[in-house]
């Protein structure tokens, strides 16, 4: 059986940011599916805090940016 690979390049913000972002939507669908009222203040509040720690690491050079120069 041949293995799966993925391609995620752990050093990228967007991909990061892209990653947790789908996790949160997932979640919040399940939740949703299950019955659990999730309010979009709460979805907002941990989108934000999530997006806030990714750009915290981006700044401590952590994580890199698209932006970022290479070299």
């Amino acid at each position: 059986m041949k293995k799966i690979k993925f391609n995620f390049n752990t050093k990228s913000a967007a991909a990061w940011t892209t990653l947790a972002g789908t996790v949160i939507s997932a979640g919040v669908g399940i939740l949703t599916a299950l019955g659990v009222t999730v309010d979009q203040t709460q979805a907002t509040t941990i989108t934000g805090v999530i997006t806030a720690v990714i750009s915290l690491l981006t700044s401590f050079g952590v994580l890199v940016a698209p932006t970022d120069k290479k070299g």
